[in-house]
């Protein structure tokens, strides 16, 4: 019986190859990740929207975006944990998010408990990237909101404020809200923002 190894040569090719399958796997898989945490926030987006819409049903108005002096002193990501503590306060009877959507990239707390949870921490609602999710009143569209996001949850602190639409210059849904993620790249304000308008 002749036994025979790998040469050199042949040895380079199947490692030659062995690292251009794993080099397309990774880009495809990278790919995929972002496609699919972008089609994430975007329904996530649509379903908070829905119970945005069932809160204005059974309270009459929407949530408010700005919390109390007395919930908190930093002002930071002041929508989203508003709309937070609105939809999950003790005494609201409608639905509320899956608490897989809640983060807290600012790690503030209050000093009692404000929520149905057990957590005191003031929570965020959350897109596919971790980045807080803006939620604005159309009341406070002329203030823009500090918000703590960034990318692979390296937070910096940013004003985001309220969108206009391009060809009318006017406010996307004057009389109502508007949901804000700020995409892969985590910085709000460009391209990669994905948004969510609704009024009455």
């Amino acid at each position: 019986m002749n036994r025979r190894g790998f040469t050199l040569l042949e040895l380079m090719i199947v490692l030659l190859i062995i690292g251009i399958l794993a080099g397309v796997f990774i880009a495809t898989g990278g790919s995929l990740f972002r496609g699919t945490a972008e089609k994430l926030t975007k329904v996530r987006l649509q379903q908070i929207a829905g119970l945005i819409e069932e809160y204005r049903t059974i309270e009459g108005e929407y949530p408010d975006d700005r919390l109390s002096a007395s919930a908190s002193t930093t002002r930071i990501n002041d929508g989203s944990e508003a709309l937070f503590l609105a939809l999950f306060d003790s005494g609201y009877t409608g639905g509320r998010p899956n608490q897989d959507w809640l983060g807290n990239s600012d790690g503030d707390s209050s000093t009692r408990a404000l929520t149905i949870l057990a957590s005191r921490e003031l929570f965020e609602l959350v897109d596919g990237w971790d980045n807080p999710i803006v939620y604005i009143h159309s009341l406070h569209y002329d203030d823009p909101m500090q918000v703590l996001a960034g990318p692979d949850q390296i937070f910096e602190e940013q004003a985001v404020g309220a969108l206009m639409n391009p060809r009318t210059g006017g406010w996307e849904e004057p009389s109502g809200y508007q949901l804000i993620s700020a995409g892969e790249d985590g910085m709000f304000g460009n391209e990669d923002d994905l948004a969510h308008f609704q009024g009455r």
